[in-house]
């Protein structure tokens, strides 16, 4: 065992003794650390998806703004620029009927397509015409968008832009797209050179409120859904945690009984060897002191009854510790257990009417055969009955009971034996079954032990605790076997 637990356990100062003898809390660890981590995969998921539909939906309206530019420049072009040049010989905005036609041709175009401001911007950025008429005669944008516009090529710009962290749900947000105006009267395939720049705000704030409104939804069903993992795994840590502690308190209890059984091995053996030392020179002392009864005058004869009686109860003792050491050889048969207890019950039926002490029995009825060894079991019942009945100085009653439970697939029968005497005392509940402990002056400690040796003998269970109206409660469990009797 010494080299087992040198090689189990770490190198001093790796551990501390508090970190040594913690638990590894694995539900916690598992909890705060998944959590953080669904939480931090579902707001990456949701942003991408939604940054991912954004930017989707963003490209979709600029191809929407550069056709609708398209088919206003077109025709601008043919009803408005065409006509003009042929009826005034040239282009004048600032001129009434110029502006009227100019005006109904872009708002007959725009109709309907959601637009909420078109400008026409000449090539110096004055604004030359607008669907909204006190912005004619400013200067409009001639930042890189529009002199990119009046080199012939077009651009969509949105204001504000978006940010990063931006998926949608703020305030108000348009696309401005700028588009040359061109001369469409070539038919080659070069277009004409740049005359003005159209500027198309569209608002596209609700279609943004919508995008946040679908990234709310994705990230609402993520988190449910990592809510189910989370759970799911949760539980599946929790019960794996419960099966680890569950195996950690059974290998402690295996060593705690492996150690239990090389002591008792050790101590065993050295009882044996002593016992059979004291049993010789003992019978000698018994046999001499019979004779010396026999041969002495009257006077001196209750001297030698008193060395006969202790070499007797001395004896006794001697066989107690050969019990407890040798192996049992069991003879076992099918009995039932229930005639053992009631034999037991008759031998101490004096004793027990001496103490005032009344015996309830409750058998189960029909009755389920064990196998075992009768003579075995009846020392060991005997040893359990005396302890009861010795509790009970002041009398009492003495409940007896057999029933059948299962555990597993095996059937056992259940054997009750429970006293109205003070009970165990909680301090030594520990102690109970442990060699040559005992609460009685003339005691050798020896009976729990015993029977616990017969018991596990037998493949069976020997539990001690209180009885629910007070007292002591002994409980054998032994394996069933056959059918009801």
């Amino acid at each position: 065992m010494n080299d087992l637990a040198a090689a189990t356990l770490p190198p001093p100062g790796e551990f501390s003794e508090n970190e040594a003898t913690k638990p590894f809390q694995l539900v916690k660890y598992f909890s705060v650390t998944s959590l953080v981590i669904i939480l931090l995969f579902s707001l990456l998921i949701s942003s991408a998806v939604s940054r991912r539909a954004s930017d989707f939906f963003l490209k979709k309206r600029e191809q929407y703004a550069l056709l609708l530019a398209e088919n206003l420049n077109h025709q601008v072009m043919v009803r408005f620029v065409i006509p003009t040049l042929r009826d005034h010989g040239g282009i004048n905005v600032g001129q009434p009927e110029q502006f009227k036609l100019l005006d109904a041709v872009v708002k007959n175009t725009i109709h309907s397509f959601h637009v909420n401001k078109v400008n026409i911007l000449d090539m110096e950025g004055n604004i030359i015409y607008s669907t909204q008429a006190d912005f004619i005669g400013r200067v409009g944008d001639e930042g890189p968008s529009f002199r990119s516009a009046a080199a012939g090529k077009p651009v969509s710009i949105m204001e504000p832009p978006l940010n990063f962290f931006e998926m949608g749900g703020g305030g108000k947000r348009v696309l401005k797209t700028f588009i040359p105006l061109r001369d469409e009267r070539r038919l080659t395939a070069e277009l004409g050179p740049t005359r003005a720049v159209f500027e198309i705000i569209l608002d596209i704030s609700q279609d943004f409120r919508e995008v946040w409104l679908n990234q709310m939804l994705i990230l609402a069903t993520l988190l449910v859904m990592m809510a189910l993992l989370f759970v799911i795994l949760r539980s599946i840590v929790i019960r794996g945690q419960r099966i680890m502690a569950q195996r950690a308190a059974l290998q402690a209890r295996l060593e705690e009984q492996l150690n239990q059984a090389e002591r008792l091995a050790s101590l065993g053996r050295m009882v044996a060897g002593v016992a059979h030392e004291i049993r010789n020179p003992l019978g000698i002392v018994r046999s001499t002191a019979e004779l010396l009864g026999s041969r002495v005058d009257e006077s001196s004869k209750p001297l030698a009854g008193v060395i006969v009686e202790e070499s007797t109860r001395l004896n006794q003792v001697v066989t107690e510790f050969l019990d407890f050491a040798r192996p049992q050889q069991l003879k076992l048969e099918p009995l039932k257990v229930e005639e053992v207890l009631d034999r037991i019950l008759k031998f101490l039926q004096p004793e027990t009417q001496r103490l005032g002490v009344k015996t309830v029995r409750r058998y189960q009825t029909p009755r389920v055969m064990v196998l075992g060894d009768e003579d075995i079991l009846y020392r060991a019942f005997l040893n359990i009955f005396n302890n009861a009945v010795q509790a009970m100085e002041e009398g009492g009653i003495l409940n007896v009971a057999t029933s059948t439970e299962k555990s597993g697939k095996q059937s056992l029968v259940r054997v009750e034996v429970s006293d109205d005497g003070p009970g165990f005392e909680p301090e030594v509940k520990g102690r109970l079954l442990d060699p040559f402990f005992t609460t009685r002056e003339k005691g050798t400690g020896l009976g729990l032990s015993i029977v616990s040796n017969i018991v596990a003998s037998h493949h069976g269970k020997l539990e001690l605790g209180d009885a629910e109206g007070g007292g002591a409660k002994v409980v054998v469990l032994l394996p069933a076997v056959g059918g009801l009797h």
